[in-house]
């Protein structure tokens, strides 16, 4: 094995266990605080499920925003090639950071009020209108940075998130409709489209080659 695939193979890990140790003590901090027999009974499946990819999205954003901040640490676990490389894409991965940063928080704030709730619903009208704020304008500023790659990518997500989220809500739908399943909760379809949005994400990276460990 060469010295170059070794380097990436550690890379590899040490991303993956970083975030995997920081999803467990999330999650793990989310249902101590939020699940109680009133969420079990009152929409708790999309609570967690909201509360879940919200926690993935804000990881996400934090560990980005980290390592543009530390090139050095973030050279080692971002997939990106070097330094170099890190602090050329820093303006792009720095929006990108903030963005999932803000949709992570109106998740997770979402997914803690209400009925049993802990979060006041001024702080969730708030969450959500920053997060909206912050989409948009830094969407409609880093798009004239872009290349051609990075807006075809934009495009192929998008393309992707609506090709799973359109059958899931017509056969979810239906179903509810013949009375086969029992209503989606509204926080578990927002759930399911912010979902949608992560892996459609996933899907154009990797069909381009771009989560393969550099």
């Amino acid at each position: 094995m060469t010295a170059t695939k070794t380097s990436k193979i550690r890379k590899a890990l040490l991303a993956g266990g970083l975030g995997a140790i920081s999803g467990a003590a999330g999650m793990t901090a989310f249902l101590a605080l939020g699940i109680d027999p009133v969420w079990e009974a009152e929409g708790g499946v999309g609570r967690v499920a909201a509360g879940g990819v919200g926690l993935v999205y804000l990881i996400s954003g934090l560990f980005i925003l980290i390592g543009t901040t530390l090139p050095g640490f973030g050279a080692r676990v971002l997939n990106v090639s070097d330094v170099e490389e890190l602090l050329e894409q820093r303006a792009i991965l720095n929006g990108s950071a903030l963005t999932v940063i803000a949709v992570g928080i109106m998740l997770l704030c979402l997914a803690g009020a209400g009925p049993g709730g802990f979060v006041p619903d001024a702080f969730v009208l708030a969450a959500i209108a920053g997060a909206l704020i912050v989409t948009t304008v830094i969407s409609v500023r880093q798009w004239p940075l872009y290349d051609e790659l990075w807006r075809q990518l934009s495009w192929e997500c998008s393309a992707f998130a609506m090709g799973l989220l359109m059958p899931a809500l017509i056969l979810w739908g239906a179903a509810v409709q013949l009375g086969y399943l029992a209503a989606m909760d509204p926080l578990g379809v927002i759930a399911l489209a912010a979902g949608a949005l992560l892996a459609g994400a996933m899907i154009a990276s990797g069909r381009r080659g771009l989560l393969a460990p550099r």
